[in-house]
């Protein structure tokens, strides 16, 4: 009894862990409509365009994908919670989840590279080092950084 719960536990983390990693990695939404971005990348109302363009057609892909993820996230935990567990059928039930979770990944990846290819390698490396700094915040050294841990703004 006590090693199938271990299973379950350990199945749980496998299946939820990396969604949250990978949420983790980029800025999200409409970060190019943030006027100081935008006026440090130096963005052209055509770049802009070509963004939100991109950006709806991601999100539109991205959310049948998340709900892919979820369905089989879901099929996944109805067979972990099973009295009876056949360990062939949650093996061939967590492949599916991770190849939903793959096709997602590359859906974020695509969308990551077509960002550089509009705006460029150099104002992507400025980007980059702009979501760097501000995973930074609240950390002494950061200029937004008071006496106390509170933020100047």
């Amino acid at each position: 009894m006590l090693r199938k719960k271990l299973w379950v536990g350990v199945m749980f983390l496998l299946v939820f862990l990396p969604t949250t990693l990978l949420a983790q990695g980029m800025m999200h939404g409409k970060w190019w409509h943030d006027k100081s971005i935008r006026q440090d990348l130096e963005l052209t109302d055509a770049e802009m365009r070509v963004l939100d363009e991109k950006y709806t057609e991601s999100r539109r892909k991205m959310i049948d994908l998340k709900n892919d993820v979820e369905k089989q996230r879901f099929e996944l935990d109805l067979l972990l919670g099973v009295q009876d567990m056949d360990k062939q059928k949650i093996m061939e039930r967590y492949e599916s989840l991770e190849q939903a979770r793959r096709k997602l990944a590359r859906e974020r990846f695509e969308m990551f590279m077509a960002i550089r290819e509009i705006i460029g390698a150099e104002r992507f490396q400025e980007l980059k080092q702009k979501h760097r700094d501000r995973g930074r915040k609240g950390f002494p050294g950061d200029k937004s950084y008071r006496q106390g841990g509170r933020y100047s703004d």
